[in-house]
């Protein structure tokens, strides 16, 4: 019996890790978005988000290899809503940047440690103290990368087009749209 309830605990506590890290994964996900159409848009205080949620990424990992993964997906999500956000002619970045600027995110604290003081008076402490300013480079000209591989993704885009013969006819019907 005693072996039984042992077993019981112990699932319900990998259980409970599963959770933490798929809500984890998730947060860094809607970060990694966020942050990519703020950049899009040039958003004022980007710098100061991107530093923030990166430190969040670092702070609240569990292990190395969640870290990993949590930057993979913060990364991913970040590319693909700038992507996005340029895909539609930047369309709404008024309505992005008002939202990007009053966020809550902005109330966190970070300490020199790596602590981090969340907005609802959370307190996250990483794994091991690190120094936060050195998680961005706020010198970086990510936005010229990404516009260039969007560059690089529209031609590749525009030459398959082409190959297959429908190019001037996608011409055209965005010229009609453009009416």
């Amino acid at each position: 019996m005693k072996k039984l309830i042992a077993l019981f605990i112990l699932v319900l506590v990998l259980l409970e890790a599963t959770s933490v890290q798929a809500q984890y994964l998730e947060d860094l996900e809607t970060l990694g978005y966020i942050s990519g159409e703020g950049l899009a848009c040039g958003a004022k205080r980007y710098k100061a988000y991107e530093l923030i949620s990166r430190a969040y990424l670092v702070s609240s990992a569990k292990s190395d290899e969640e870290q990993k993964k949590g930057m993979y997906k913060y990364n991913t999500a970040k590319a693909d809503g700038y992507l996005t956000k340029k895909h539609s002619g930047l369309l709404g970045c008024d309505e992005v940047l008002r939202r990007f600027d009053n966020q809550k995110i902005f109330k966190t604290k970070v300490y020199k440690n790596g602590t981090l003081k969340m907005p609802d008076g959370k307190i996250i402490r990483p794994r091991q103290k690190y120094d936060p300013n050195l998680l961005y480079d706020k010198e970086s000209n990510e936005r010229e990368k990404l516009d260039e591989f969007y560059d690089k993704i529209i031609a590749k885009k525009k030459k398959q087009a082409k190959e297959q013969g429908i190019y001037d006819k996608i011409r055209r019907e965005e010229m009609k749209v453009r009416r």
